[in-house]
């Protein structure tokens, strides 16, 4: 299992369980959480080519129409036309390229990272790391050398902590799931990817779990079916959970005493 939980007292990931196995003190009921890290080549990385389009495109899409408004307002639509068949476009064309050609460049120097997944009981969150950072690996991730100055050392590897995202469970209004390529997309809001949590095999099955925990109630976030949990589920939950009604017990008939003979003997009784 790749669930573990943190305890405070010993102050170190042990086993999800109810108490520690080291010092015996309890662990909170919220305690248990899936931790893991990954190493990320961003040159590889689907996810930072996705990133750079998502301002790309909209941003050589919003020149193109800024230019023929301005033409369209200036000339009419003769001058819109004759921009579209003039080298406008092969020339935005170009730029679009020389753009991707030094945006993989860049990601080509930024050289591998470490990411840090954590998903608890209030969110999910996202630490990346760059081992081994030079000057020059931070210019090209657009970060000011200067950073250099909180590098940490540890077991022989120089580390700097680049970013660090927190997602709580209550700002999430949309998740996508990859199992391709073992990615789970946490969306907030619904149009906007925050988190693209890449697991590992070993601790899927426990970042679902966790997340349909969370998420599986709300009928306003987007999900797909596999983290949804069914009405009927639910119903059985509650009645399940609630109290048991007692029914009042049937009134008891009390024998009331037999009535007293009030009869006068007769005269002719012996």
């Amino acid at each position: 299992m790749a669930l573990t939980a943190y305890c405070k007292k010993c102050n170190r990931e042990v086993d999800a369980g109810e108490v520690c196995p080291f010092c015996g003190s309890k662990l909170g009921k919220n305690a248990a959480h899936a931790a893991w890290c990954v190493e990320r080549t961003p040159v590889r990385d689907w996810m930072s080519w996705n990133a750079l389009m998502r301002i790309l495109l909209p941003g050589a899409l919003l020149i193109l129409l800024l230019v023929l408004l301005a033409e369209g307002i200036a000339g009419g639509i003769a001058a819109v036309e004759k921009m579209l068949v003039s080298g406008f476009p092969v020339v935005l064309l170009i730029l679009l390229g020389t753009i991707l050609a030094v945006a993989f460049a860049a990601l080509l120097l930024q050289g591998k990272e470490l990411a840090d997944y954590v998903v608890d009981n209030r969110g999910v969150h996202e630490i990346h790391y760059l081992p081994n950072p030079t000057p020059l690996r931070l210019i090209v991730r657009l970060k000011s050398p200067s950073l250099m100055k909180q590098v940490q050392q540890g077991n022989g590897v120089s580390v700097l902590k680049l970013s660090e995202k927190d997602l709580p469970w209550k700002n999430v209004a949309r998740v996508q799931l990859w199992p391709e390529k073992c990615m789970i997309l946490y969306y907030a809001p619904s149009w906007w990817l925050r988190i693209a949590a890449a697991c590992t095999p070993f601790v899927w099955d426990d970042v679902m779990g966790i997340t349909r925990e969370k998420l599986g109630k709300k009928r306003k976030i987007k999900l797909p079916a596999s983290l949804v949990i069914p009405a009927e589920q639910r119903a059985r939950r509650t009645a399940a959970v609630s109290r048991p009604v007692f029914e009042d017990p049937e009134p008891v008939n009390v024998l009331e005493p037999p009535e007293e003979s009030t009869g006068q003997m007769s005269l002719f009784d012996e």
